[in-house]
């Protein structure tokens, strides 16, 4: 009798003090029970751990608490910035592919043919739209010079805004192709005074 009382006093409890069998289903005021004894026994930690660091620090000469703030709030500042670097590179987009633009000669276009795949007039300064070519495309245009003083300018630029290249420059009435090598998205930018212009990008298929 006296060795099945020592076996049952060693069993876990349950909420009403009795002995809880071995392989029962934890409820949920065990783990209330077990969390608030863990936050008692952290806070008692922290306490001790308090006092014994203000007792240290009334010890110390006021240039050794000098120094010691000066560590601390290099060592603060240090890790904010190690932080902020972590945040910034989960939070960053991904960096956009460079674009690859290459002026060239007219490209060997044996059993292909060029497609229209835009085309514009006007007179004056002007943005395309966004237009998607390929591996090999070409910018035509013709410029009818009006007035004593004429010009056309036509700028390349990606989707996303960058300079790439220009298609012509020219000060007089001219009609003209250049050829690109590079596929992707882009867009064009006129620059055009004293004349009448049109345009037109073409792919080859």
């Amino acid at each position: 009798m006296s060795a099945n009382r020592s076996l049952t006093s060693k069993l876990p409890r349950t909420a009403h003090g009795a002995p809880r069998a071995p392989g029962a289903v934890v409820d949920a005021s065990d783990i209330a029970r077990a969390a608030r004894l863990f936050a008692i026994d952290a806070t008692r930690r922290l306490d001790i751990g308090a006092q014994r660091l203000e007792t240290w620090w009334k010890a110390q000469v006021p240039r050794t608490r000098v120094g010691v703030a000066i560590v601390s709030l290099i060592l603060g500042a240090s890790l904010l910035n190690v932080v902020e670097m972590k945040i910034v590179q989960a939070t960053a987009r991904p960096a956009l592919a460079q674009v690859v633009l290459t002026n060239e000669a007219t490209p060997a276009d044996a059993g292909k043919v060029w497609a229209v795949a835009k085309m514009w007039q006007g007179s004056g300064v002007y943005d395309t739209e966004a237009f998607t070519v390929g591996d090999h495309w070409r910018v035509d245009w013709v410029f009818n010079q009006t007035q004593s003083l004429g010009q056309l300018q036509v700028y390349i630029y990606s989707a996303d805004g960058k300079l790439l290249n220009i298609a012509t420059n020219v000060q007089r009435s001219d009609s003209n192709t250049t050829f690109w090598a590079g596929p992707g998205t882009y867009l064009l930018k006129v620059n055009a005074s004293g004349g009448d212009w049109k345009l037109d990008v073409q792919d080859l298929h």
